[in-house]
């Protein structure tokens, strides 16, 4: 696990948990649009070379708080987090070691437990599997795939991601992501963004508006899972500044 940090270092902090196989790089552009907060950024366990293994929530949340207490980042205004990292953000938010006032939910993994969970677990290891090998045997392949996909450099930071993730922390992240239900007990504003190609967004409304009915949801039609971030940094930049600020976040919100 390691952290970096973008922004001002004297600035108010905003701490940033990416997805699978993304980096704390990932938010390097949108650091740009946000010059005067301090972006706090985690890799998590498996997604970096000479990581230690990723062994689970717990043991992944405890470790990043005991980090971020070595460093004396203990307050933050803002936990962003995307796709697998949504599910630490959670949990970190309801953390008793930190202050979090508010929580940034993007492209969020499934908040539900699926009656058919061994397909999906199956299907999420194996998809992850092929990810994973490709990118170990045939670096070029695998980066270019990424690019297709995602503009900048993440294509090139998530090709590392890849290529650092080992089996045993594999079947860990495939069972965590196939187990999860959103948990309830977040005392703090809730905002989320789905990608409007994304095909959980129903569901997954149902079940946030039933254990957090305050939670405001914002769909950005026309992108795929993170593609916004991604591809819009600037008007990302806006959409944050704008919960930061308790303004007026509506794109378009799921009922």
């Amino acid at each position: 696990m390691k952290i970096v940090e973008y922004g001002n270092m004297e600035g108010k902090r905003i701490l940033c948990i990416p997805g699978v196989f993304m980096a704390a790089e990932c938010f390097r552009r949108l650091s740009q649009e946000l010059p005067e907060y301090r972006l706090v950024c985690v890799t998590l366990d498996g997604f970096h070379p000479g990581s230690e293994e990723f062994r689970g929530l717990e043991q992944q949340t405890e470790k990043l708080v005991h980090m971020l207490q070595d460093r004396g980042l203990t307050s933050f205004e803002l936990v962003i987090g995307l796709s697998m990292g949504t599910i630490f953000s959670v949990r970190l938010a309801k953390h008793p070691a930190l202050e979090i006032k508010k929580l940034f939910l993007d492209g969020a993994v499934n908040f539900y437990r699926s009656k058919v969970k061994g397909v999906v677990h199956a299907s999420i290891y194996l998809i992850f599997k092929y990810f994973m090998n490709t990118a170990k045997k045939n670096k070029e392949k695998s980066a270019n795939d990424l690019k297709k996909i995602y503009e900048g450099d993440w294509g090139e930071i998530m090709q590392v991601c890849r290529a650092s993730l080992t089996e045993p922390s594999l079947r860990v992240m495939a069972r965590l992501l196939a187990d999860y239900t959103l948990e309830p007990g977040v005392k703090q504003p809730m905002y989320l963004i789905f990608g409007g190609k994304e095909d959980n967004i129903k569901v997954n409304s149902k079940v946030v508006k039933t254990l957090y009915p305050d939670a405001r949801i914002m769909v950005k039609e026309g992108y795929t899972h993170l593609e916004y971030l991604n591809r819009q940094p600037e008007e990302y930049g806006r959409l944050v500044r704008k919960v930061l600020k308790n303004e007026n976040t509506s794109i378009r919100n799921e009922e």
